[in-house]
């Protein structure tokens, strides 16, 4: 929050995610929000990280939901990432990785 009160223009803030429930991560959003920064929104929620195609699809969506209905954010301010993983592991349930991304 400091960094946003000294900033001039407009600043992204990297990054909030729902890691640490809804709570928190409505606190964090509403902090941005009141600065009139954008957010980029990790694929993350209480369960961990997104790994397959329709987990991220589902954590992104509940994270938009939540800022958008619930805090007020204008979604042209919403950035996601929605984490590409190791694609290189040699690991059998890693190589869908990319495509999921």
């Amino acid at each position: 929050e400091a960094g946003l009160k000294c900033a001039q223009g407009k600043c992204i803030v990297n990054s909030i995610s729902l890691k640490e429930g809804e709570a928190k991560f409505k606190e964090q959003a509403t902090i941005v929000k009141n600065h009139g920064a954008s957010v980029v929104v990790m694929a993350f929620d209480e369960t961990g990280q997104a790994a397959g195609c329709d987990d991220k699809v589902s954590m992104c969506c509940r994270a938009y939901r939540i800022l958008v209905e619930e805090v007020g954010f204008n979604p042209q301010d919403i950035i996601f990432d929605p984490n590409i993983l190791t694609v290189g592991t040699g690991m059998a349930e890693h190589n869908n990785y990319a495509v999921d991304f």
